[in-house]
């Protein structure tokens, strides 16, 4: 007993010697000034402003060719609307399009912009991208009209589908691409692009012909087993795009 007591008495004394020499190294040093993690501010706030506008304007200026990049997704989606393939028929006629081999297309950005700048970016760049192109039907409807060489009008409910599905399967398909991404590449953007395509097709085809007299659900399966399989090839551009789209320091270099 008076063993222990000696050795715990040495203990207190050698913390204390630690504290009262102040030495700098070791788990027992004290805190002070220098180690605080926050940066110091004034009461007149000029440093933390003119920061918040700096980062504001960095924010912007980083979605600004993600939201391009969609943006064309979206116009090619548009343009070949009519473009039917010579596959893939039904009592309706042709149905199958250029615009859905573009959609995989428009996925791929969206998992580009999470690979550089993680999900929030990316989550930007959906929403911009679609405020974008309200304000180009809001103001400019009559110029695009003249600028299209055959335009095509999508019913109200097609319109509204469309951005309903395509919201819900991007803002999925970043959780799915953040969650995933590690060491083995290939696992976010096929998980990705396999998490959006099967949204996509679950919400936008329910929602467009559901009461009407088109084969939607034969058409909702056919289109389903094609963005999988375009879950599958979109791997390839993606290997060759991850050279030059790095991903910004704090995502591990993946």
């Amino acid at each position: 007993m008076g063993a222990y007591q000696s050795e715990n008495r040495g203990v207190r004394i050698a913390r204390t010697t630690r504290v009262e020499a102040g030495i700098a190294d070791g788990p027992y040093r004290l805190r002070g000034a220098a180690d605080a993690a926050w940066v110091p501010q004034t009461y007149a706030g000029g440093q933390g402003w003119g920061r918040r506008i700096n980062d504001s304007a960095m924010a912007m200026a980083r979605t600004i060719i993600p939201v391009i990049f969609l943006t064309m997704a979206f116009a090619a989606m548009y343009l070949y609307m009519d473009s039917t393939l010579p596959y893939l028929a039904d009592a309706h006629g042709r149905w199958l399009t250029i615009s859905h081999l573009v959609l995989p297309v428009a996925f791929l950005t969206i998992h580009l912009t999470n690979r550089r700048y993680g999900p929030s970016y990316a989550f930007a760049q959906i929403v911009a991208t679609f405020a974008v192109c309200g304000v180009v039907v809001l103001f400019g409807s009559a110029s695009v009209r003249h600028l299209l060489p055959a335009p095509i009008l999508p019913s109200v409910r097609e319109v509204a589908s469309f951005v309903a599905a395509f919201f819900a399967a991007g803002f999925l398909s970043i959780i799915a691409f953040d969650g995933a991404r590690g060491p083995r590449w290939w696992i976010a953007p096929l998980l990705g692009s396999l998490v959006a395509g099967l949204t996509f097709v679950a919400v936008y085809y329910p929602l467009s012909f559901a009461g009407t007299s088109t084969q939607w659900v034969d058409r909702m399966a056919i289109n389903a087993a094609l963005l999988c399989a375009a879950a599958v090839v979109g791997i390839i551009p993606y290997w060759f795009l991850r050279g030059v789209v790095q991903p910004l320091p704090g995502f591990g270099g993946y």
